[in-house]
């Protein structure tokens, strides 16, 4: 099976994926990790295939830290965001079938294996008509001991958050 991973963040965000994707080798897949230029050798010195992602590491961790989370601390600060989406968005599809940059070599994704702040993996994985499983290395959902890691709310709401969220995010039965 030829799987293509897409990673979007920081080398902390990346290197945890490099794992995965080499126990995915080792299980006699294909993969082919997906993320920003800048980790190019990273990938390639651990033996996996590597295709670049549109989108600045480190301009989407200085907005992270800025805007603490993903809304916008004023105005000035929309075009940057929408810009990193949108190079991001970009490059989602070529690298789930384009052929490998350097060698040409061909690759058609049959499985996407994604991080949440790639925007659109579901719907490449739909034009595709292929499976994606969408998973994060640290909480996603609240919890009552830690509230989502993008929100602003401090510590020690993060109960109140988890219910709230629940009561919203839960379809009534």
């Amino acid at each position: 099976m030829q799987i293509v991973m897409l990673i979007v963040g920081t080398r902390g965000d990346v290197q945890p994926f490099v794992a995965i994707a080499k126990c995915l080798q080792d299980y006699g897949h294909r993969v082919r990790l997906a993320t920003h230029a800048n980790f190019k050798e990273f990938v390639l010195t651990a033996g996996l295939e590597f295709y670049p992602l549109g989108g600045d590491p480190k301009v989407l961790a200085e907005y992270m830290v800025k805007n603490k989370g993903f809304l916008p601390s004023g105005p000035s600060e929309i075009p940057i965001q929408r810009n990193q989406m949108k190079d991001i968005i970009y490059s989602l599809l070529p690298a789930c079938k384009e052929p490998d940059p350097d060698s040409g070599i061909s690759f058609n994704a049959d499985a996407i294996i994604a991080n949440p702040p790639v925007y659109g993996h579901t719907h490449v994985a739909e034009a595709l008509k292929i499976p994606t499983h969408v998973f994060f290395t640290m909480p996603w959902t609240p919890t009552s001991e830690f509230p989502h890691p993008l929100s602003r709310v401090k510590q020690p709401a993060g109960y109140k958050v988890r219910l709230v969220y629940s009561d919203l995010c839960t379809p009534i039965l």
